[in-house]
């Protein structure tokens, strides 16, 4: 294909995935070839597809079905359309909170979230209730990769990815600019609320710890408010990203219920 040989290229491949990277690109990837199976030139989503390629000047390759399905058998769910592109670029959070950050604002940051598996069902957690961002640190968390990208279903191309060096001062950031801070933790005392007795304020960051360890002792005294998700059953905790997706829809409930 005359492409360098030197570049680090990541294949993203799936309908909604390729779809999401060209209308959305959240991580500013070069897209350097959409390459479609001949059988599926016919499907409408992919004829939407390559008309907003098209517009964009990308360059497309359609592969007859063997020699694709040779190529890209790694990907299972490539749905008959794969994109060659660059790594996922972290964005920045200084120029999201300077151009683009409103009184409506909704992010998550993750205090040492190392697990991909849960960092990518987040990503999507986050997409499906309409959190624009995602802050982690540099150290002590799980670095974007293609796993990542696949686990998420495509939503990484749609979420914003904040990487900084400390948590601690970036919450005191947040709070400058009026955000309101919600730690979540399954640490029941009489600073904590549950859920269903919190009137989240806008605009917000939810802090969601680490698997095994939960938020820090710094990051939350950093919080304004401690939540906690009521469980009735003899298991007494839950995973990161089920309990994230738990919390982010009582919010996204409650943005609801007030319009």
């Amino acid at each position: 294909m005359n492409m360098d040989e030197n570049i680090n290229y990541e294949y993203i491949s799936g309908i909604n995935p390729v779809c999401s990277l060209i209308k959305v690109n959240a991580g500013n990837r070069k897209i350097y070839q959409i390459i479609i199976n001949e059988k599926s030139k016919k499907d409408p989503r992919i004829k939407d597809i390559l008309k907003e390629a098209g517009k964009g000047n990308i360059d497309i390759r359609e592969f007859e079905s063997a020699r694709f399905s040779k190529l890209y058998s790694d990907n299972l769910h490539n749905q008959g359309i794969c994109a060659r592109v660059s790594p996922y670029n972290y964005c920045s959070l200084e120029r999201y909170l300077e151009k683009e950050a409103s009184g409506r604002s909704r992010l998550v940051i993750l205090d040492g979230v190392t697990d991909v598996g849960n960092l990518g069902s987040i990503i999507r957690n986050c997409s499906a209730f309409d959190f624009k961002g995602i802050i982690i640190p540099k150290r002590r968390s799980a670095a974007i990769n293609e796993r990542i990208n696949r686990i998420s279903a495509g939503a990484l191309e749609e979420v914003k990815i904040f990487r900084v060096v400390n948590i601690v001062r970036t919450i005191k950031e947040l709070k400058n600019r009026r955000f309101w801070i919600y730690g979540a933790t399954l640490d029941i005392n009489s600073n904590t609320k549950y859920i269903d007795e919190v009137d989240f304020t806008l605009p917000m960051a939810l802090v969601l710890g680490s698997e095994d360890r939960g938020i820090s002792r710094l990051v939350g005294a950093s919080c304004d408010i401690m939540v906690s998700i009521k469980l009735g059953g003899r298991m007494q905790s839950l995973n990161v990203s089920v309990a994230g997706g738990i919390i982010l829809y009582k919010i996204q409930e409650q943005i609801e219920r007030r319009k």
